[in-house]
């Protein structure tokens, strides 16, 4: 792909399940899982329940990364098969993602 596309997990989409980008992720809605991700940008409404590895990171007033973060250059972020192969290990099958057309605010984890 030439330049950077743009991967958008809108406001009232949950994802649980870990998640690797190599753009643009903007997280609107909610992630409940890991985030390896080139860079990532959390919304006022978005929510990340795990640990997120970047370049790049930009939180918004009101967004909320509960987990921990990790913010280095290139040559520190593990490759596309580099975490699959982590997600599986010791797993029997591959994480479980779930995808939902809303959540309300008693239905997303708390912080």
């Amino acid at each position: 792909m030439s330049g950077n596309s743009l991967t958008v997990l809108s406001g009232g989409t949950f994802v649980r399940g870990d998640v690797y980008s190599q753009d643009v992720l903007v997280i609107e809605g909610g992630i409940e899982g890991n985030i390896v991700g080139n860079r990532v940008i959390v919304k006022p409404q978005g929510w990340v329940h795990g640990d997120l590895t970047c370049r790049s990171l930009s939180i918004e007033p009101g967004g909320v990364v509960d987990g921990a973060i990790k913010v280095s250059d290139s040559s520190s972020l593990p490759s596309p098969a580099m975490v699959e192969q982590e997600l599986l290990v010791g797993q029997e099958a591959p994480s479980l993602i779930e995808v939902a057309g809303t959540v309300s605010e008693d239905e997303a984890p708390s912080a």
